[in-house]
């Protein structure tokens, strides 16, 4: 408008206007939101947001709708003119103005708020028109203009999408910086940008996309609510649509017993009639502070859940949609206002401090709040509004109770799993008491056969002592004998002395045997003779006789002392000996191979018994020859049998270290104590024995005693 000499019209300058937008929008999110919502007010069924953010500090935006576009008309007497009310525009019909986002006529600042360059290029059916607006150079006190541009030369890098819309209007923003954005992928942009509109509700699509990368590809993709339905427990919803589609039938929660985590609790459905004061009709404060002379509609539609957990690695078990970042919060109320974000939490109006309460999500409508018959309550930044209007509070009246209800759900199901984790926890303890006390008592039975033991071990004792008392009294009367005997050995012949000595070694296991006998005896009267316990004294009865057996054998043919019980001698020539002495005259041919000396203490006797065993298991198996190999090696005294017997049984036992078990024979006239008594000896001897596995044919016999 022109000045003239009775009117003087105020203009904005770049400064006024930069003021406003900082003022306006806290974000580029909020700015951009802004900026496609003018797109869906000039009846476009498509727009389109393009991000180049390769170079994120210097990102470009294409902003693109196919609605009516501008002409130039529009643009001089409708864009460029702030704050001009859209709904008040006498060239649309009132379903059109009750249709319309916007009404103030400031969103067009969100571009200036986004960039100091940006290019609006419109066309209308009948023209096309690219214009700029560059504040980049300009001073504070210069007055805003759009300049005209060619087309031809702007670089509209998204062409292709731009070229397929007949009509519309595109806002190109240059150096935008995006450096704070808050976004790394199209997923991100996605899921954030949907929560700005109801998406249900509007008469068009938003698609978007988002590069980051010079390679990343250019496509376009819908912008849909990525909410985790499925994660919800509870759920109210008073909309026309059906919302229990997206829900499950149940959800399950985090617990730290396994199989009560593991139970699918049935998701519960609000009655919304429960909720009749979510519409009704009141009398509302108008600009100017009176009343309404008529009461006005309002109504609160929408939809309202609570999450079963807000824990992202819980939440995503029931819903693996549900998405929670730094950019992205799911737990939000958000309040939409004709199909537009106005405040993105409206919890923080509610003020509900009950437990659970962040775990609410949902999308409400309150068109009431930007109704064109009452005053604008939005605050400065036109991202909230007034907490005390009347409008407001009603609100808050009307959601309370909703909240209440799904929070009591909530801590309804959170106390049942608490009582189960406790019953099973209670049953753990009860398990555990039960454990305690069966130990219990099995100590104390335990204890109570020490003692049996301790008064049966005191016993033996007391008859023990009155027997060395009972022998003593038998040495006694023997002493004379003794002396007798001395004085009859020493007039005894070197056969019978020699004689004399091989009974004497039979007395002393004869002996043994004889208190094995005992014992056993002793055992049955007390009732406490079991196979159990008498098997190690079967052993030593065998290991016994076959001690006699093998005096018997070398008899008076030995030459060594065998006056004591063991000697500090040479093993391998007493093997020597004993085979040249004893196996001499026998069925089978023996051989002995030695390589050296072992001077280490041994009793004759074990080793009389295992000569005599090898020498029995040969025969058994029908072998014409056994060889006696003896050896050193690497730290240990050899000593290898060898036989080449036809009797092969023991290549059919899977497990050739079971042979050595007492009782396990492997030929068939064998009694499986021979092999057991071997192992025996060579072990006391801190030896090893084995048996050769790959020996083709006959037996070969490995011990290895340690030098």
């Amino acid at each position: 408008m022109q000045n003239s000499n009775d009117k003087i019209y105020f203009n904005f300058s770049y400064f006024a206007l930069r003021l406003l937008g900082k003022g306006l929008y806290s974000n580029a999110w909020t700015a951009i939101a802004e900026l496609v919502a003018n797109g869906f007010d000039a009846k476009a069924t498509n727009v389109k947001v393009y991000i180049n953010a390769t170079d994120k500090e210097h990102s470009v935006i294409e902003i693109f709708d196919n609605g009516y576009g501008m002409g130039y008309d529009d643009l001089a007497e409708k864009y460029a003119l702030i704050g001009k009310d859209k709904r008040d525009d006498d060239t649309l019909d009132e379903e059109t103005k009750n249709e319309l986002m916007g009404r103030k006529g400031i969103g067009k600042l969100a571009a200036l708020y986004l960039s100091h360059r940006y290019y609006l290029i419109s066309k209308t059916k009948n023209e096309l028109s690219a214009w700029c607006l560059d504040a980049s150079n300009a001073s504070d006190s210069d007055i805003p203009h759009l300049d005209k541009q060619d087309i031809g030369n702007i670089d509209i890098e998204a062409k292709k999408e731009w070229d397929s819309f007949k009509t519309g209007t595109m806002i190109k923003l240059t150096d935008v910086d995006l450096t704070n954005f808050g976004v790394q992928s199209l997923a991100g942009l996605k899921a954030r940008l949907s929560d700005f509109y109801l998406l249900n509700s509007l008469h068009g699509t938003i698609e978007v996309a988002f590069l980051t990368s010079k390679s990343t590809k250019l496509v376009f993709e819908k912008v849909e609510k990525s909410i985790a339905f499925k994660n919800m427990y509870s759920f109210y919803n008073n909309t026309a649509y059906d919302y229990t589609l997206r829900l499950s039938n149940s959800v399950r929660f985090h617990s730290s017993v396994e199989s009560i985590e593991a139970i699918p609790r049935e998701v519960v459905i609000i009655d919304a009639k429960e909720f009749s004061t979510t519409s009704g009709k009141r009398r509302f404060t108008q600009i100017d502070g009176t009343l309404t002379d008529t009461e006005l509609p309002y109504e609160m539609t929408g939809w309202i859940g609570i999450h079963s957990s807000i824990n992202k690695e819980d939440a995503v078990i029931n819903d693996p949609e549900y998405l929670k970042n730094k950019t992205y919060r799911p737990n939000q109320l958000r309040l939409y206002v004709r199909n537009k974000l106005a405040v993105e939490n409206f919890l923080d109006y509610v003020k509900n401090t009950q437990a659970f309460s962040n775990y609410i999500e949902g999308e409400i409508s309150f068109d009431i709040l930007d109704d064109n018959r009452l005053p604008d309550i939005a605050t400065s930044n036109r991202q909230g509004f007034i907490e005390d209007d009347e409008r407001i509070v009603l609100l808050v009246e009307i959601l309370r109770p909703i909240i209440s209800t799904l929070i009591k759900e909530r801590v309804k199901i959170g106390h049942q799993i608490r009582e189960e984790e406790k019953e099973y926890y209670d049953k753990i303890r009860q398990q555990q008491e039960k454990e305690r006390k069966r130990e219990e008592e099995a100590r104390k039975a335990a204890e109570k056969e020490r003692e049996i033991a301790l008064s049966e071990k005191r016993a033996a004792e007391h008859k023990a002592t009155k027997l060395n008392k009972q022998l003593e009294t038998v040495n006694a009367d023997l002493g004379s004998e003794k002396k007798r005997t001395s004085f009859l050995m020493e007039s005894l012949s070197i056969d019978q002395i020699e004689i004399a000595k091989r009974l004497h070694m039979a007395k002393i296991n004869i002996n043994t045997i004889t208190t094995i006998i005992q014992k056993l005896v002793l055992k049955k009267n007390k009732g406490r003779l079991t196979l159990d316990n008498i098997w190690g004294d079967i052993k030593s009865i065998s290991f016994s006789a076959e001690r006699i057996k093998a005096n018997l054998a070398y008899g008076m043919k030995a030459t060594f002392n065998t006056q004591e019980e063991t000697i500090k001698a040479d093993l391998f020539g007493f093997i020597a000996d004993y085979c040249a002495t004893i196996f001499s005259n026998s069925e089978i041919k023996v051989v002995v191979e030695t390589n050296g000396q072992a001077i280490i203490r041994f009793a004759p006797q074990n080793i009389a018994v295992i000569l005599e065993n090898i020498k029995s298991n040969s025969q058994k198996a029908h072998a014409k020859c056994l060889t006696f190999r003896m050896y050193e090696d690497n730290g240990y005294y050899c000593i290898d049998a060898i036989d080449d017997g036809k009797d092969n049984n023991w290549r059919k036992v899977s497990d050739l270290s079971s042979l050595f078990e007492f009782g396990k024979g492997f030929t068939q006239t064998g009694s499986g104590v021979g092999l057991y008594h071997i192992k025996e000896i060579v072990e006391e001897m801190q030896g090893i024995v084995s048996i050769n596995d790959k020996k083709t044919s006959g037996f070969e016999l490995n011990m290895r005693i340690k030098q």
